[in-house]
């Protein structure tokens, strides 16, 4: 029986995935701008400034410059190099939970909703001595009981590979930075 619990992972549940087609949005009836953002190829604009608190971005659709918020949100897909090549659609239910929640989510998640919840359930003795942590688990284990179990899975799939993306283009940004420094200080030694 246990075997069969990691049968399926969060990897082989297909995303919804919409390429970028330009980068930049028009933005504005009268007097049109480009705006800093993305037009994907299902004709949602997402704008830069137009984020969740905690950060995804948040789809519009329109035309002529007008966008109206449709409420999807959306998490960037970085090609090797860190360059956004497409969105990924998140589950209807990932703005149910707050960040600290989502991040739980994502450091739990393995296969299916009911193994999420039991083992959430499962930690809760052993912060019984840390109200605050103890107080996130059981809420985050009574919004998960009230999402489908469909939705539940693909919201942990798109949980893990939003804030697995997340990690992997801030290990990115690190690196580079150490080359730059490295770089600068070479140049100086001359």
């Amino acid at each position: 029986m246990e075997s069969e619990r990691y049968k399926m992972t969060l990897d082989d549940i297909p995303p919804w995935i919409s390429q970028v087609v330009r980068k930049g949005v028009l933005y504005g009836y009268v007097s049109q701008a480009t705006k800093p953002g993305y037009v994907l190829a299902d004709g949602t604009a997402l704008l830069e400034s137009e984020r969740d608190e905690n950060g995804f971005y948040i789809g519009g659709i329109g035309m002529d410059g007008i966008y109206l918020r449709t409420g999807a949100l959306y998490e960037p897909v970085r090609n090797e190099k860190g360059s956004v090549t497409a969105f990924r659609k998140m589950d209807r239910f990932v703005g149910l939970f707050t960040g600290e929640e989502q991040k739980l989510i994502f450091q739990y998640a393995l296969n299916t909703p009911a193994h999420l919840i039991e083992d959430l359930t499962d930690a809760l003795p052993a912060l019984e001595r840390d109200p605050q942590t103890h107080a996130l688990f059981c809420e985050t284990i009574r919004k998960l009981n009230q999402v489908p179990p469909g939705n539940c899975v693909r919201l942990m799939a798109d949980l893990r590979a939003a804030y697995q993306g997340r990690a992997e283009q801030l290990i990115r940004e690190r690196q580079k930075a150490v080359r730059k420094s490295g770089k600068r200080e070479r140049g100086t030694e001359r």
